[in-house]
């Protein structure tokens, strides 16, 4: 059984659950970590898959130790009393504009900054996209660019081994298997096509 570390955005999941089956297939597989079949890559195709009734998906294991893992800055609409929201739940470090107008706000607390975005999101601040580091230059747009600090293996093993997930689009999983394109029939993974 594939354990998830993350959760997943149910209106992008049922985006690509049509995708999926207009297309007819799925083609990217799973990125899963081998020793305790922890789900890196692809909540949401997994929630696609559920949502069209499949019973198997494909999955490309990997090593945790050959995989590097780095975090993603997290986008939300600017709106001031999110910034008075997100002071409520989490331990904002430092608070900068840029020009453009997008605030960026580091976060302190370690892992726990994980937990208190989802605080943070369930009081109704949707998040909006992630973009990595390197990107943060090119936001020219009244946003909330919140950069927790990078997630670390252990917190992604301990989110999936205790059920204690973490928001959707926490971890950046980088790792060859990620390329692969591996074009699945959507009927080859369907009930009605397992045999016993």
């Amino acid at each position: 059984m594939l354990r998830p570390h993350e959760l997943y955005i149910e209106g992008h999941a049922k985006e690509l659950a049509e995708l999926i089956m207009r297309r007819g297939q799925l083609l990217k597989p799973l990125v899963v970590e081998a020793s305790n079949m922890v789900l890196l890559d692809g909540a949401h195709r997994l929630r696609a898959l559920e949502m069209l009734g499949a019973c198997l998906a494909p999955v490309a294991i990997v090593n945790y130790e050959a995989v590097r893992l780095k975090g993603w800055v997290r986008l939300y609409a600017y709106r001031p009393e999110a910034l008075a929201d997100l002071r409520q739940v989490a331990e904002v470090l430092e608070v900068k504009e840029r020009p453009g107008g997008a605030l960026l706000i580091r976060l302190g607390g370690g892992d726990q900054a994980y937990y208190d975005l989802l605080s943070f999101e369930r009081r109704g601040n949707e998040l909006q996209g992630v973009v990595a580091p390197s990107s943060l230059a090119r936001l020219h747009h009244r946003t909330l660019a919140v950069i927790p600090s990078p997630p670390s293996k252990d917190l992604v093993l301990r989110a999936a081994l205790t059920g204690r997930l973490l928001p959707p689009r926490s971890t950046r999983h980088i790792t060859e298997a990620k390329r692969l394109v591996y074009r699945t029939p959507l009927s080859s993974l369907m009930r009605s096509s397992v045999t016993t």
